[in-house]
């Protein structure tokens, strides 16, 4: 329902993402393995998902769901960003990140999900921001960043903060989520869930 709600709105294809402490009911959901966390919310279009600690294969999600080291991940962002050390740990020090971490993610299962994310057009993430103010009567502030931005950016700060989160994706997650130039990605998370009734 609640994706339904939010496709007619907008258009768009909404994925559910919901995180476990241990481990839920499989019936229906594929598990996978050696995939990045955005890749999956693409493929989860087709069928449900599970994902652990061995299934995902990107430092940089690792990290954010905090399943990695911070100097593991490092190590992996210095050598493909080639940014000097000292800026590449500020910056990392204030992506959001799991501290304690789940066990499992479910990717559209069944069930109401912790948040839900999509990638939309700017006229679409308007007029959900403009939902946001009729509902709240308060601005939403925006914090961008060019890594993680799914997995962190998106499906974690959304969780943490428990607010309206948006994204321009990594470099990564707009080629393997297949993010069209034209979109951004939003997270919504549960308890606004009903700017859609």
């Amino acid at each position: 329902m609640i994706r339904r709600r939010f496709s007619n709105r907008f258009r768009t294809q909404w994925i559910k993402i919901k995180f476990y402490t241990e481990k839920p009911d499989l019936n229906d959901t594929k598990r996978v393995e050696n995939v990045r966390f955005c890749e999956a919310t693409k493929q989860a279009l087709l069928h449900p998902m599970i994902l652990d600690r061995e299934s995902i294969n990107c430092p940089g999600a690792r990290y954010a769901f905090g399943w990695q080291s911070q100097k593991e991940m490092l190590a992996h962002c210095q050598e493909k960003t080639k940014l000097p050390e000292e800026r590449l740990i500020s910056m990392v020090s204030q992506l959001p990140r799991f501290k304690k971490p789940f066990e499992y993610i479910g990717i559209n299962m069944k069930g109401e999900p912790d948040l839900i994310l999509s990638s939309i057009m700017p006229k679409d993430a308007m007029n959900l921001i403009n939902l946001y103010h009729l509902k709240t009567g308060e601005k939403l502030d925006v914090s961008l960043c060019s890594m993680m931005s799914i997995c962190g950016g998106i499906a974690v700060k959304t969780f943490l903060e428990n607010r309206i989160t948006f994204s321009f994706g990594c470099m990564d997650s707009r080629t393997y989520a297949h993010i069209g130039k034209e979109r951004l990605v939003v997270g919504v998370p549960r308890d606004q869930f009903d700017l859609c009734r």
